[in-house]
């Protein structure tokens, strides 16, 4: 799993990493090298347990960026803390018995890095992680089985250094999963809103193409057989063939609007403001689909008021049905537009009386399907005893 990387400029969540370093060390690191300094060690132990809280906090800086490396680099800093002998000196007079290392603040950061792997790194990483630390939190129990200085006995000590070694850790690799699950699951939302916005773009412009070149085609098989024999008509032809390419070119305009950068603000401008079609516009369609040389009977209820979601649909719906009519119900055909209200729900129905011929849904039903789908509404579409029929039937 990966995990998407923070809005903003990565600098900014790598200064902030850095901030974060810088104030965990002005607030652990002091007490901690005080206490080794004065610690009474060895010359070779003093000098590994400060290399050793210095990596730490170094560590947490790179833990942005470099989660897994930066990890590992504290886990053998604890080892070390883990492995030396105790402190003794004025901090251990305080606390009242001499104290493994491991006991120092700086420790504290080694949550702040199991935390980066588990929120940032792949599996199998973040599952390893843990369990280092688990281990880690089982040494350092029994290392500090001889801490004397809280006046607990026996079991109670080694219970309560369980408890918060173990409960830290796990806490802290919990936090850091529930921050990549919350980010996976954020580009799982985005990847689909992405694809459902192409699907809606591909059924936009299937409709529009596919209607519009029907029309079109229509047209210019018309005007090739009249030319020559009522050259006065060639003119109307034309006139429709130019206006139905440029409905389509300014719908397409707006489609591709949607998917354009700074380049097409005046494509979004259109996007935004162009009127889209709704059930007042399907008499227009009507008329053009028979302009085309297509029959079409007309029935159509006053249906007052309707969402125009659902009116886009209802009017997708008709051009789409219609188009396949005049593309797969033969010459001849005729076809029937019905759109009835009844209480609360509208039915739009497009049949004919063709022969179409027999093939697998396509682009185009499945495009009405998801339509009529998406407004709360079923379609029903097959062959019916005169041909074909095509029912949606939409809440109000």
């Amino acid at each position: 799993m990966t995990v998407a990387a923070a809005p903003g400029p990565r600098w900014l969540g790598d200064v902030g990493q850095v901030a974060l370093a810088g104030a965990l060390a002005l607030v652990l690191l002091p007490v901690g090298w005080t206490s080794v300094v004065d610690g009474e060690v060895g010359t070779a132990w003093e000098i590994a347990l400060l290399v050793a809280l210095v990596a730490l906090h170094a560590a947490v800086a790179t833990a942005r960026r470099w989660p897994l490396p930066s990890f590992a680099v504290g886990a053998l800093a604890e080892l070390v803390l883990v492995a030396a002998p105790d402190l003794s000196g004025p901090t251990a007079a305080a606390a009242g018995s001499d104290y493994g290392p491991v006991l120092l603040p700086s420790s504290l950061c080694f949550f702040v890095l199991l935390y980066a792997v588990s929120a940032q790194d792949r599996r199998p990483w973040p599952g390893v992680a843990l369990g280092i630390g688990l281990v880690g939190c089982l040494i350092a129990v029994v290392r500090l089985s001889g801490f004397e200085g809280t006046g607990l006995e026996g079991w109670t000590w080694w219970l309560m250094v369980a408890t918060a070694t173990i409960g830290a850790t796990v806490a802290a690799w919990a936090l850091g999963r529930f921050r990549a699950t919350r980010a996976a699951w954020i580009d799982q939302l985005a990847d689909r809103a992405a694809a459902e916005e192409r699907q809606r773009i591909a059924r936009e412009m299937h409709d529009v193409v596919a209607h519009s070149l029907a029309v079109v085609v229509s047209h210019a098989e018309a005007g090739r057989m009249v030319v020559g024999q009522q050259p006065e008509r060639a003119s109307g032809i034309l006139d429709t063939i130019a206006t139905t390419g440029r409905e389509a070119l300014v719908e397409m305009r707006g489609l591709l609007g949607v998917l354009g950068g700074e380049s097409s603000r005046q494509a979004r401008y259109i996007a935004s403001t162009e009127p889209q079609p709704g059930l007042a516009d399907v008499e227009g369609l009507v008329e053009r689909m028979r302009e085309a040389g297509l029959t079409v009977r007309l029935e159509v209820d006053e249906p007052g008021q309707v969402a125009p979601a659902v009116g886009l649909t209802a009017y997708r719906v008709v051009q789409e049905a219609l188009t396949n009519v005049s593309r797969h119900a033969g010459s001849g055909a005729v076809a029937t537009v019905s759109v009835t209200r009844a209480g609360r729900q509208l039915t739009v129905e497009v049949s004919d009386d063709g022969v179409g011929i027999q093939r697998p849904p396509g682009r185009g039903l499945r495009g009405m399907r998801e339509r009529v789908t998406a407004v709360g509404g079923t379609l029903e579409a097959g062959p019916s005893d005169e041909g074909w029929r095509v029912r949606a039937m939409m809440p109000l």
